[in-house]
């Protein structure tokens, strides 16, 4: 996957994440708890496209994974560099 494409899909899951928040004020759940339990595909795609550094089944880097995909201070190509690259450093 080219870096400009993981970016693009960071995108997008910052914009779920937003409509995660939304859907809890107003409907009480988020989106894993309804009908669109499909979008957590744009989360996995992303996974499967990283560094094989975060795809070992380990607690550890999934936990540091999901902080790297959730730092919204930086970029979405940021993250991109930073996940595709294998890069464990935040910020």
């Amino acid at each position: 996957m080219e870096r400009k494409d993981m970016a693009l899909l960071i995108e997008v899951e910052d914009e779920l994440h937003n409509m995660d928040k939304a859907l809890e004020q107003l409907a009480g759940h988020g989106h894993a708890s309804g009908d669109f339990i499909k979008l957590d595909n744009v989360f996995d795609v992303i996974h499967r496209n990283s560094h094989e550094y975060y795809t070992v089944e380990s607690d550890e880097r999934m936990q540091l994974f999901f902080q790297i995909l959730m730092s919204r201070e930086m970029t979405p190509e940021e993250r991109a560099d930073i996940l595709m690259n294998g890069t464990v450093r935040i910020g």
